[in-house]
């Protein structure tokens, strides 16, 4: 790897940013194994998944258990933000489990952090690049995911990330046990949000509005997505929406299904108001007719026609029957001469 050189113009930003604690390699990190790493370039070869990396140790805390079950939770939340970026009509950024690294004064790489999942909400902040998210450089995340199924991230991980200023940090232990989990972590999600430079747990995401710990972990622990989660990514992604001016309409697929959807109802109901309309006019035609063969022939050849036209639908053919009953002075005839009309078939023929 080329060695990292910063400009002086860097230089200047690495300075000014405050160093976080280092822990040591005397400190554990449960669930991860201490391996001997002394370069950033050691570090950027190795390819086993790195929870912590300091250069002042040498030493890098490997996750022991990176199996399925931790892996799960990051690709659901992928998964869950892609849905609710279309209810607020925006995509999000999420670029995983990548390095967050600081730097001392001479740009040389300190210390090293990786999430399981990184989130920014406005995805034109930061554009991914290697080697790393660098504190006081890049635009921190809007939030961090880590999963915390065979490790507890809450005895070194969590300091260092409230002292470089990470505004929000999900920790979460999937309902799945593990014989591995260390003592005191329990199923379920932890929000800490940054307050006055330290962490406070809370019960509700600050990054998504209205989103609750508690929906959350159950969001990335149930088999398939229900309807209390749908209903839960619907609200937090149209709350979004409306602070940045968005809406379902702007998701260039949910948008498209959305303009088709109206579509199609519009001409639909314009189809069935037709139809309405076209019937209402059949009713009252028969009406009018009926009552104009009462008055010549007599209600029984009322009720009589009355039958025949309500086999009738064509209003064309009312408009024969109409010259019908003006042309016929006898009721026998007339209902002889509408049993024809609409026994035949039905011409296109225009009265």
């Amino acid at each position: 790897m080329t060695p990292f050189t910063p400009s002086p113009r860097a230089r200047a930003r690495y300075a000014g940013t405050p160093a976080a604690p280092t822990p040591t390699a005397a400190q554990d990190f449960p669930g991860c194994d201490a391996v001997s790493l002394p370069t950033w370039e050691d570090v950027w070869a190795y390819d086993r998944r790195i929870e912590y990396w300091s250069r002042e140790s040498g030493t890098a805390w490997v996750m022991r258990d990176a199996g399925p079950v931790h892996e799960n939770a990051p690709n659901l939340l992928s998964e869950l933000l892609t849905r609710l970026g279309q209810e607020r009509g925006s995509r999000f950024l999420l670029a995983g489990a990548v390095y967050l690294l600081e730097r001392d004064a001479d740009g040389r790489p300190r210390q090293v952090l990786v999430g399981d999942q990184t989130v920014y909400l406005d995805r034109k902040v930061w554009r991914p690049r290697d080697p790393a998210i660098v504190l006081g450089v890049d635009p921190l995340p809007d939030v961090i995911l880590e999963v915390d199924h065979t490790t507890d991230i809450r005895r070194n991980k969590l300091p260092v990330y409230e002292a470089w200023g990470f505004p929000e940090v999900w920790v979460d232990t999937p309902d799945e046990p593990s014989p591995n989990r260390p003592r005191g972590v329990r199923p379920g999600l932890t929000i800490y949000v940054l307050d006055e430079g330290r962490f406070r747990m809370v019960d509700e995401s600050r990054a998504f509005p209205t989103w609750t710990a508690a929906q959350i972990h159950a969001s990335l622990n149930e088999p398939r997505l229900g309807p209390r989660t749908l209903a839960d990514l619907t609200r937090v992604g149209r709350r979004l929406g409306e602070s940045e001016g968005t809406t379902p309409d702007d998701d260039p697929q949910l948008g498209r299904h959305r303009r088709q959807a109206r579509a199609e109802g519009i001409a639909q109901g314009r189809a069935e108001g037709i139809a309405q309309a076209r019937a209402e006019g059949v009713a009252r035609e028969r009406a009018l007719l009926r009552r104009l063969v009462e008055q010549k022939f007599g209600p029984a050849t009322a009720a009589r026609t009355a039958e025949a036209l309500a086999r009738i639908e064509d209003p064309r053919r009312l408009t024969e029957a109409f010259d019908l009953i003006t042309a016929c002075d006898d009721g026998h005839e007339l209902l002889s001469r509408l049993s024809g009309l609409h026994g035949g078939p039905e011409t296109e023929t225009a009265f």
